[in-house]
């Protein structure tokens, strides 16, 4: 196992298990945001309230449920670049968690690899939350994140 899988590994199972203690919230924090919805100042919310486009670092201590987002200009680790919901069913036709989400994700990080400065490798994690949908059916939310630095101001 290569040390980025390892990585991966570790932030997901760590925050699939953290996050899900949160549950699914359709709640997001009311934020300060410009009219392309980037956050105008600095806030910390818990990590599953993350949007896309959203840049952010995970807060010290946390283990990984919460998050600093910030406007991209400014510093931080990662961005959101895809969010997505899985049923029990497509988890396990993929193999498991692990295959299922990387499998919904890989479009998406493969666009924003090309999207950033040559020389840049960013690797691809995700945030994971288990929740219920109103008539009980168990569903996994994901984020699809990658590490990412800020983006200066045009």
């Amino acid at each position: 196992m290569t040390a980025i899988t390892r990585a991966t590994t570790a932030v997901l199972v760590a925050t699939a298990v953290l996050a899900a203690l949160a549950g699914c919230s359709l709640l997001n924090p009311e934020l300060p945001r410009d009219d392309a919805g980037q956050v105008l100042e600095p806030s910390v919310i818990g990590s599953t309230d993350l949007l896309v486009g959203d840049c952010f670092s995970f807060v010290e201590g946390s283990n990984l449920s919460e998050a600093e987002v910030t406007p991209c200009a400014t510093e931080h680790t990662h961005i959101v670049i895809g969010k997505g919901a899985l049923a029990k069913t497509e988890i396990g036709e993929a193999g498991g968690l692990q295959n299922a989400v990387s499998s919904s994700c890989s479009e998406t990080f493969s666009a924003f690899k090309e999207t950033v400065a040559e020389g840049i490798r960013p690797e691809q994690e995700f945030i994971i939350s288990e929740c219920s949908t109103d008539d009980g059916t168990a569903m996994t939310d994901y984020a699809c994140i990658a590490t990412d630095a800020p983006t200066p101001e045009a």
